[in-house]
């Protein structure tokens, strides 16, 4: 029995995301952040570090976004859906999923808290974590003009990782996404996807 411990947000939908991909059967328990839920006992026993998304998998309880999707793919991706068989582009995916929690989801997320701090903003502070998203987005573009249609040509986690996150300011058409034109055709084309819909819309 899988039980997904999720929220609203980007990380969350890493997960169901790739749950939808695998079209595995699962339970979604939402975690109502503004109410602190994911800092009462129970929760805590799952994760300590009181974040979300958690995977209880039958019992054994995974936390981290990347961790639950290296985990569903060694457990449950038998046909290599989202992570190659080929240890070479697995080994790639497994590098841009690095990429993501390293990069992108840190500096967007900054960039994000400091743009919504009430009351007067740290210009410096946006500047730098807006500087820093731009040249991690360039890098992107410049991995995908190639003409690839995903990070490692064939979908995989490297591509879910990411999607979440990109989303928000994909549909916000910010400069940052539509001046680069390879990955806003890489985002269009992720969007477009069956699973990836259902996923985000996780949860309902």
């Amino acid at each position: 029995m899988l039980t997904l411990y999720t929220a609203e947000t980007p990380n969350g939908r890493k997960a169901s995301i790739a749950l939808e991909e695998l079209g595995l059967d699962y339970e979604v328990r939402p975690i109502q952040l503004a109410e602190e839920e994911q800092k009462l006992d129970w929760f805590l026993a799952k994760n300590p570090n009181h974040k979300i998304p958690v995977l209880d998998d039958d019992g054994q309880a995974i936390w981290e976004s990347g961790a639950i999707l290296l985990h569903l793919a060694e457990k449950y991706d038998g046909d290599g859906r989202i992570l190659s068989k080929d240890s070479a582009q697995r080994m790639e995916a497994i590098q841009y999923a690095f990429f993501q929690t390293g990069g992108v989801g840190p500096n967007l997320g900054r960039l994000g808290a400091a743009l919504r701090k009430e009351g007067e903003k740290n210009q410096e502070m946006i500047d730098i974590f807006d500087a820093e998203f731009r040249r991690l987005v360039g890098v992107l573009d410049s991995i995908l003009s190639d003409g690839r249609e995903y990070l490692t040509r064939d979908y995989s986690i490297g591509d879910i990782m990411h999607y979440p996150w990109l989303a928000i300011p994909f549909q916000m058409n910010m400069p940052h996404i539509t001046d680069h034109p390879n990955v806003l055709a890489w985002l269009e084309r992720i969007a477009a996807r069956p699973a990836v819909q259902r996923g985000m819309a996780v949860p309902s």
